[in-house]
């Protein structure tokens, strides 16, 4: 608080001083503007995406994945097997 009143003295003698806080007031306005879009375009991402994230869990939980077959080609020989 106390150094508040400093700056605001100086900010009243210099000149164009309004100017220069219109200024930034806007580059502050822009950017909250943009944070608030940003967070609502994040929010609404999350939302478009939580049914097909729950939907995958529930899927996985659900049926287990097809089993993969033990050779390639009849006849094959898995890796490690060697004839002697």
């Amino acid at each position: 608080m106390y150094r508040l009143l400093p700056l605001l003295f100086m900010l009243a003698v210099s000149p164009e001083s309004e100017k220069k806080l219109d200024t930034l007031n806007s580059f502050i306005m822009a950017t909250k503007d943009t944070v608030s879009s940003i967070k609502s375009g994040i929010d609404t991402f999350h939302a478009a995406m939580m049914p097909f994230m729950t939907g995958s869990a529930t899927n996985e939980t659900s049926s287990p994945p097809p089993a993969q077959p033990k050779y390639d080609a009849p006849g094959q020989k898995e890796a490690g097997d060697f004839e002697v």
